[in-house]
């Protein structure tokens, strides 16, 4: 596969990035479609706690400029005030204006940078939050809204679950992994799993030591991708470990094991798996092809979205997710 850079080429870009797929995405993006660009990158300043190390991003050269905002100093007060938060940490921390990005790329664009530009009249590109997601905003919506009503509220008001908000100048997402009949016209394709396939193996070896320092060994069979549902607020913590409890009981046992927890999980799995392997280091599931010294052949999940970047490789085996008993 080739990729080129657009026709008409931005001297700077700007990214906004919150997940660690889209972490990845990003990184890539600019990899593929900018490489000559000079690249800005502004990550939440939460991301820190999953990865203390992120200057990485810096010295390795993927970006040239990395601002952390202050998400978790940004009361959910109402849209006013956050936007003038917004605005008043940019004008104090970022030395270029808005206006003089040639191309401004959101990812998280829920999230409440992207009142920036809409205050600003300033397109934006807006990147799925996860593989498939853009055909189901309502997956995005209903979490959220539960936890931070506010927040939800006003990204919804402001078609920042869909990308339907006037501003936004064009749509990035997996076409193969939105729901059946979703019309993908006018969208940019971007598949993570084919650009990683694609890359020179230095190039690809760079990016994984920005997460991993060396390779992970292990005898399992099947890898388990684990998912946040207390954290987002879909089941308590109870509900969650009686789910897993049931997995290991039926579909997952006398399996051998390795976890994989989700990057934002905090569920300690040990009880429910005394025997697995589980993985301490957060990185995105879409390295997992390129980090094992074996690799297991299969993975299961519940309806983990980072499997759609990774079917290429293993074989996805999806649970049923009934109501613990």
């Amino acid at each position: 596969m080739r990729f080129t850079s657009p026709d008409r080429p931005a001297d700077r870009v700007l990214y906004h990035a919150v997940s660690s797929y889209q972490l990845l995405e990003v990184l890539l993006h600019r990899m593929v479609r900018y490489p000559h660009s000079r690249a800005v990158l502004i990550l939440p300043d939460f991301i820190t706690q999953k990865y203390p190390k992120y200057k990485r991003l810096l010295r390795g050269r993927f970006f040239d400029e990395l601002y952390l905002l202050p998400y978790l100093h940004i009361s959910h007060t109402d849209e006013r005030t956050i936007a003038a938060a917004v605005a008043r940490w940019y004008d104090q921390n970022i030395p270029h204006a808005l206006e003089d990005f040639g191309a401004v790329y959101i990812a998280g664009a829920h999230f409440y940078f992207s009142l920036l530009p809409i205050s600003r009249s300033v397109p934006f590109v807006f990147l799925e939050d996860a593989a498939g997601m853009l055909s189901r905003p309502q997956d995005l919506y209903r979490p959220l809204a539960r936890r931070y009503p506010v927040h939800a509220a006003i990204a919804r008001e402001h078609g920042l679950f869909d990308g339907t908000n006037p501003l936004v100048s064009g749509r990035v997402c997996l076409r193969r992994a939105q729901a059946e009949g979703f019309c993908t016209d006018g969208t940019e394709d971007f598949c993570v799993e084919d650009i990683l396939q694609a890359l020179p193996d230095a190039q690809r070896k760079r990016i994984i030591r920005l997460f991993l320092r060396r390779r992970i060994r292990t005898h399992a069979q099947a890898i388990l991708l684990t998912q946040r549902f207390a954290g987002l607020g879909l089941m308590g913590e109870t509900e969650q470990r009686a789910l897993y409890r049931r997995a290991a009981a039926c579909e997952l046992r006398d399996l051998r094991l390795v976890i994989k927890p989700h990057p934002d999980d905090t569920l300690d799995y040990r009880e429910i798996f005394p025997r697995a392997q589980i993985l301490a280091q957060k990185f995105p599931s879409e390295l997992l092809p390129y980090v094992f010294t074996r690799r297991p052949e299969q993975i299961y999940t519940f309806d983990s979205t980072g499997c759609e970047n990774l079917r290429d490789h293993f074989q996805i085996r999806r649970m049923e997710r009934m109501n613990p008993e």
